[in-house]
């Protein structure tokens, strides 16, 4: 390979990279990451999960109860962050979705 086409090569690799980078499934990942990052920072996980296989013990609609009442007493930035990350987490299951869905065959 010569030399200049070791750099028009790498010069598309790098823009196929940054558009990889930058895609809105790229983004959507960065989103979800940052807000489970942020939800890690404002709540106590290790307190929620201990509480949490306690209440499982009681069964499916004690389970239910603890959701619900865990999100309605949480504080307002802990209630956004959890919408961000329910909706990232659902986009980012429908790209899935349509990423793994069989495309139409034009007929040959």
């Amino acid at each position: 390979m010569s030399n200049i086409t070791q750099k028009v090569m790498a010069s598309v690799l790098v823009i196929y990279l940054a558009r990889k980078a930058t895609g809105p499934t790229a983004l959507k990942c960065y989103i979800l990451l940052l807000s489970l990052w942020g939800m890690g920072r404002l709540v106590w996980v290790s307190k929620i999960v201990e509480n949490f296989s306690t209440v499982a013990q009681s069964g499916v609609l004690a389970v239910g109860n603890f959701m619900l009442v865990a999100v309605e007493h949480a504080h307002i930035s802990v209630q956004l962050t959890l919408a961000v990350i329910l909706v990232a987490g659902v986009w980012l299951l429908l790209d899935l979705a349509r990423a793994a869905a069989p495309r139409a065959r034009l007929a040959a």
